[in-house]
């Protein structure tokens, strides 16, 4: 996700370092328990946030050279490269959490230049296989985001084809834009890849409360369905930005290796900061969530991340209501750390 000349300008002499060296995560010194041949259920949250830690541990040893945080990274992916598979649950949750995994341990391995072929196999195989559900706007972000990820650090032309198309197909399918859509919404595709009305009302809405399109997939109202419109929008503001954040990762990871992005997707990208920048900045400011109103409120912080990804991804193109929200005190006092797959944003963005 991130060029040489970024990393490369990562610096221990920043108010940013300072702040996610003193954090949990700045910790070399923590410890974390080896893992059996499968990650069980109960075991998944401590995976998760193993795989945030081994991310910040990279990022501060490109930035100050400790020798003792690349020791760490390299030691406990040697023993994640001892996984075999993951327990199943009927919610899927393990997969959801492959997906914000795999995305740090990915980048992680990457800035550290570490290589195992143990490794590589939990990834590619016990890992990739995994990423995909039938709906949910942030659960096919993160998978495309973590489906990228894999295929650049793995290095290897058929998973990164596969990897990209998901993303398009993906993205299309969770961010409205009428340049590219008419007047109706992508369809999501049933278990034989035929367009389901029924899977593509759930993902606008229907899961969590009421849908935000009708059965011939219109919007139900035209007149609050702009460009930008995200699948999760009525859900809270919280799932909206963990998706929008997934999708940024998957975009730069993109570039990042040299290939050209679609237009349609930084056109969805484009305009799903603007919408969803517009009712946060005005949630901030107001305390009340712009209607259409959400089933689930804010959804907790996670509506203050994924900004920093976006100002920078958009440079002189970001608009106003992101922008602001890039320097504002509640998204820029946050935890340092982020969580999930939105991991020390400030550091690596922050002007």
């Amino acid at each position: 996700m991130f060029t040489p000349a970024e990393i490369d300008a990562w610096s221990s002499t920043s108010h940013e370092y300072t702040r996610l060296a003193g954090s949990w995560a700045g910790n070399v010194n923590r410890s974390y328990a080896s893992y059996g041949a499968e990650i069980s259920s109960t075991e998944r949250d401590l995976f998760r946030d193993e795989s945030g830690y081994l991310k910040v541990q990279a990022m501060l040893w490109a930035a100050d050279g400790d020798t003792a945080r690349r020791d760490k990274v390299v030691t406990r992916l040697n023993d994640i490269g001892n996984v075999i598979s993951w327990q199943a649950d009927a919610a899927q949750q393990y997969r959801l959490v492959a997906g914000w995994s795999c995305t740090n341990l990915a980048q992680a391995a990457a800035m550290v230049d570490y290589q195992d072929t143990d490794f590589t196999r939990f990834l590619v195989q016990e890992c990739y296989p995994l990423l995909d559900w039938s709906n949910g706007g942030n659960w096919h972000a993160s998978f495309a985001d973590s489906r990228l990820a894999i295929a650049s650090y793995v290095q290897d032309t058929d998973l990164w084809n596969d990897a990209k198309a998901y993303f398009n197909t993906r993205i299309a399918q969770s961010i409205y834009h009428s340049r590219y859509d008419g007047t109706r919404v992508r369809p999501l595709l049933d278990a034989n890849g035929k367009p389901s009305v029924g899977l593509t009302r759930n993902h606008w809405g229907g899961t969590w409360g009421v849908t935000q399109i009708t059965n011939d997939l219109s919007p139900i109202d035209p007149a609050r369905f702009p460009d930008g419109v995200n699948a999760e929008r009525t859900r809270d503001l919280g799932h909206v930005s963990m998706g929008l954040g997934a999708w940024i990762h998957g975009a730069r990871t993109i570039l990042a290796q040299g290939d050209t992005l679609e237009p349609h997707a930084f056109d969805r990208l484009l305009a799903a900061y603007a919408h969803h920048g517009d009712r946060v900045l005005a949630y901030l400011d107001t305390g009340e969530i712009p209607e259409p109103g959400t089933a689930r409120g804010d959804g907790g912080n996670a509506f203050k991340m994924a900004w920093f990804g976006a100002c920078t991804f958009f440079a002189d193109r970001t608009p106003a209501d992101p922008a602001a929200l890039c320097a504002h005190d509640q998204v820029t006092g946050l935890s340092p750390v982020g969580a999930n797959h939105l991991i020390a944003e400030a550091f690596a963005y922050a002007a």
